[in-house]
């Protein structure tokens, strides 16, 4: 499998190099040699016993030989039979399923992982040396810096600085009293042109009649500006398992933020051609929205869905869908691409043909890409449809594995840290839940409602015939695709968000498929709406919109939608993706037909575990009631007193636990307009 797949292999080893870099901050080639050291010594080792052995086995034949022939005949034959006698099989063998790991790791595959881990890990620690000493010096001073705007919102601008001791790094910059001058001599503060005034238009003739603006002057995409203000580098983890801001800033490829007092424009129109027009043509959209004549929520729920932007949405709505577990609905993800390539396939397919629709739409995702500033999971939807449409533009087979290996492998390389991003794990986990599991729980739903209706016809049920027959119909068929598809990506997250966000929910099932069934609608329709700008379609988009935030109300006042669960460590979570793995891949060789010999052989070994469980059924209860009755004791028996400092915000909390576990919280904070219980309390309580 591997060695087939080369990028898939290297991306393997590039995120092993990651995670070394950021979690042991050592050099894995360190970790390699030391590896390889060990392994000389034992196959030294090794050699040295075998040498011994062949050689004692030498002499004693030899001098055998020389006593009697028929000795060493009979010597052999009893030797083969006790050999044969005292051989039994070993179910828990490391020998035996190590042979299966070699299978898979071979010479080649294990080189291409050391030169993508050494790769990968070195970068990691030549950045993670960047961010902490390259602006080291200035923290808490003024600086004055030249960049040019990359990213404009609101007050927000992300600069690619150009002053020669920071170039090319990237700086957050708020502007504290929009002070904004062009050409570093015309503000914005209601200030008049008199006779004498200089100014200044950087070659620009000034005629007769021309309007000279002064006020609110708007910094946009491609601006090349300079900065004078307060730098502050940005605020590292304060509690236990706490939001580090620091590595979310890394993840955007941010050094610090500065607080500017004055910024002056000195020229525009800078930057990438490409990312210029699309910057405009995100702001043609953003505009075609906001003069529609729908609700203001319902505009920001729609540049949201449709662009990304979740500036204007309320907080009160944005708290309702993450409670409901549909917040992935406001990110740009595989869903708005697949929706894209379904609108482009059925549009050009008749214009450019079937063949040429493919090369048309791929060129359009990637303008969607621009447009939405390539977000990571935009990124990771975006390639792979390309690399899929492509394969087939160029009649080659494709990979989904390789394709969303190259899209992984292009972010982290862009940024490594992006393996931090919480938009980033959800997504490849969830398409890879979607991979693995759905068509295996697929092929299981319709074996069993295969065995219910050959059951019906048998023993004439009609009720259950009947059952079934609507379970066939093409709507249900539908329905229950989405429900898989929802399942499937479910199982492999969970993880995920119970290290981030502490939370497990019952009821997202139901949310999640429901809202997917109106989704769809509200992209179809807003991507018509703000290219055509039709009457009708807004209202209908409208529509949608009012039932998706009726679905989100829903939601949030349903029973067990967040359970707070603690935060399981790196050895649980391993565990849970073990077991979900082996379980399906086992549930797929029960569903196999004609299995290969390698099937066969997993399938006797499993065989053989329940008949050894059966067996010793006593002795496995004895000893899990053992368990439980020590760690019942362990629970009993009283703790040292613990006293714990938590920052929230406004000082210091303290929250002591005595020996027989009763907690005593000091001084918490808060006040009516900010709760400390839901912005820190809970997260550190549940970690």
């Amino acid at each position: 499998m591997l060695e087939n797949r080369k990028i898939l292999t290297l991306s393997i080893g590039y995120i092993i190099g990651i995670f070394m870099g950021l979690y042991c901050k050592i050099s894995i080639v360190l970790f390699y040699l030391v590896f390889y050291l060990i392994h000389l010594i034992f196959s030294k080792q090794e050699n040295k016993t075998f040498s011994k052995q062949g050689n004692s086995f030498l002499t004693k034949q030899d001098s055998l030989i020389k006593e009697n022939k028929n000795s060493l005949i009979k010597l052999n034959k009893t030797s083969l039979i006790k050999s044969n006698k005292t051989r039994k099989f070993k179910l828990i063998s490391f020998n035996r399923y190590f042979r299966y790991i070699k299978i898979i790791f071979t010479k080649k595959v294990i080189r291409l992982i050391i030169i993508s881990s050494i790769i990968s890990n070195s970068i990691v620690l030549y950045q993670n040396y960047r961010y902490e000493s390259l602006y080291k010096n200035v923290d808490n001073k003024n600086i004055e810096i030249t960049g040019t705007v990359v990213l404009a919102e609101n007050d927000k601008y992300k600069v690619k600085v150009e002053t020669k001791k920071y170039k090319n790094t990237y700086l957050e910059v708020y502007i504290k009293n929009q002070e904004i001058n062009y050409g570093g001599n015309i503000s914005n503060q209601n200030k008049k042109i008199s006779y004498g005034d200089k100014i200044s238009t950087q070659n620009k003739k000034i005629s007769y009649g021309d309007k000279i603006s002064t006020q609110n002057k708007k910094i946009s995409y491609g601006d090349k500006i300079c900065i004078n203000g307060k730098f502050e580098l940005p605020s590292k983890r304060t509690n236990y398992k706490g939001f580090d801001y620091s590595q979310y800033l890394k993840t955007k490829k941010i050094y610090g933020l500065v607080y500017a007092d004055k910024v002056n424009i000195l020229s525009k129109n800078n930057g990438n051609f490409l990312l210029k027009y699309t910057n405009k043509l995100a702001d043609e959209f953003k505009q075609i929205i906001n003069n529609s004549n729908m609700k203001e929520e319902e505009k920001a729920i729609t540049q949201g869905i449709l662009l990304g932007d979740k500036t204007d949405i309320d907080e009160k709505i944005i708290d309702d869908f993450s409670e409901s577990n549909i917040s992935y609905i406001l990110a740009i993800s595989g869903m708005h691409i697949s929706y894209i390539i379904i609108c482009s396939s059925f549009v050009f397919k008749e214009i450019a043909g079937k063949h040429y629709s493919k090369l048309i739409t791929s060129l359009i995702i990637f303008i969607y890409m621009c447009i939405v500033n390539f977000s990571p999971s935009v990124v990771r939807a975006g390639i792979t449809g390309i690399i899929v449409l492509m394969s087939n533009f160029f009649y080659r087979r494709k990979d989904t594995w390789e394709a969303l290996s190259i899209s992984l492998l292009i972010l982290l390389i862009y940024n490594p840290f992006l393996l931090l991003n919480v938009g980033v794990q959800l997504s490849f986990a969830g398409t890879i839940g979607i991979i693995v599991f759905q068509s295996t729980l697929n092929r299981y739903l319709l074996d069993y409602l295969d065995r219910v209706e050959r059951k019906a016809i048998r023993r004439n049920k009609r009720v259950t015939k009947f059952i079934t027959k609507i379970l066939n119909t093409k709507i249900m068929i539908l329905i229950k695709d989405a429900i898989l598809l929802t399942i499937s990506a479910s199982i492999a997250v969970i993880p995920i968000m119970a290290v981030t966000f502490n939370t497990v929910s019952l009821t997202s099932l139901v949310i999640s498929v429901t809202s997917s069934f109106v989704v769809g609608e509200i992209v179809i329709l807003g991507l018509i709406f703000i290219i055509f700008k039709i009457d009708l379609i807004q209202k209908m988009l409208s529509i949608f919109l009012n039932i998706l935030l009726a679905i989100s109300k829903i939601g949030e006042r349903l029973p067990l939608n967040q359970i707070y669960v603690v935060t399981p460590n790196l050895f649980e979570v391993i565990i849970y993706y073990f077991i979900v793995f082996i379980s399906f891949y086992y549930l797929k060789i029960i569903l196999e037909k004609n299995k290969t010999s390698f099937q066969k052989r997993v399938k006797n070994l499993v065989s053989l575990l329940k008949y050894k469980l059966k067996i010793n059924k006593r002795k496995i209860i004895s000893i899990i009631l053992i368990i439980c009755i020590f760690n019942f004791f362990i629970l009993v028996v009283p703790k040292n007193l613990r006293i714990y400092f938590i920052d929230v915000g406004q000082g210091d909390s303290c929250l002591i636990v005595t020996p027989k576990n009763k907690t005593i919280l000091i001084d918490g904070g808060g006040s009516e307009s900010f709760n400390v219980r839901q912005k820190y309390l809970n997260a550190i309580f549940v970690r």
